[in-house]
């Protein structure tokens, strides 16, 4: 399947793009997770403590993705 993957703060600095488009052979949000971060090895320990939206709605892990999806890596705010 097809899915638009969208990167904010930290995961952006460290990926280097906003967005990509990616073929994904997994079904869950775990496993994209895990591709991304074969993908992408330093950002790693960002996306272990990000949040995840699949089509604008937050997710859980054992969230099931499909074709054509939206999913958006939401890193924890920092700064005061």
């Amino acid at each position: 399947m097809k899915l638009k993957i969208l990167y904010f703060a930290e995961a952006r600095r460290i990926v280097k793009k906003n967005e990509e488009y990616i073929d994904f052979n997994g079904n869950t949000l775990s496993e994209l997770k895990s591709t991304i971060i074969d993908k992408y090895p330093k950002v790693a320990e960002v996306v272990n403590s990000s949040m995840f939206a699949v089509n604008l709605q937050y997710a859980q892990l054992v969230s099931v993705l499909k074709d054509g999806d939206t999913v958006a890596v939401i890193p924890p705010v920092e700064g005061g």
